[in-house]
């Protein structure tokens, strides 16, 4: 079985209710998401999007799930 990327656990994730938005507004966010195992703390502020999962990328599944719930009220974040 191939390993599940990145945009394919963000929306399992979401499918599973595993982000809780805590917060959005223009130009911030935050929220956590229950990964497999862990909770990690995310969101968007001053620019640019955060998460505690320490990947070396901005492009985990715990982020790339936050952005397509919260990029359409943050304007145009990538």
């Amino acid at each position: 079985m191939p390993r599940e990327g990145a945009p394919a656990k963000a929306r399992r994730y979401l499918g599973e209710g595993r982000l809780i938005v805590h917060r959005a507004g223009p130009g911030i966010a935050a929220a956590t998401c229950r990964g497999d195992g862990t909770v990690h703390h995310l969101g968007y502020r001053a620019g640019g999007w955060w998460c505690t999962y320490p990947a070396r990328t901005d492009q985990c599944s715990h982020l790339v799930a936050a952005r397509l719930c919260l990029a359409p009220d943050l304007g145009d974040v990538g």
